[in-house]
């Protein structure tokens, strides 16, 4: 399933994120940090495109939200953590579904 969101809604969600962890919010630096996250889990292993995507957006959202307390000792309430998710899933789906296909068709 793909979620399309407006550019307002994209906009809106970020308004809602902490600046510290708006600054992370960098497409390029947020891929990087993705490829870390996957490099030790075989998308093969998730029972359907679907898990795959939602589990490897949650780590990253979880990964994220860790270095944020760490650095600035701040915590994220759970509709901030569904705001990234959601952004997460909105940018790396596609890239993900391309890594599922890859390596599991």
């Amino acid at each position: 399933m793909k979620i399309i969101i407006t550019e307002r809604q994209k906009n809106l969600l970020k308004e809602n994120i902490p600046v510290a962890l708006r600054r992370r919010l960098n497409f390029k630096e947020l891929k990087g940090h993705l490829e870390f996250v996957i490099q030790n889990y075989n998308p093969c292993d998730y029972g359907s495109l679907g898990d795959y995507i939602g589990e490897m957006c949650n780590m990253l959202v979880l990964d994220l939200i860790n270095d944020y307390y760490y650095e600035n000792g701040g915590k994220i309430d759970s509709k901030t953590k569904d705001d990234l998710y959601y952004l997460m899933v909105d940018n790396f789906a596609d890239h993900l579904q391309e890594l599922y296909d890859k390596q599991c068709s």
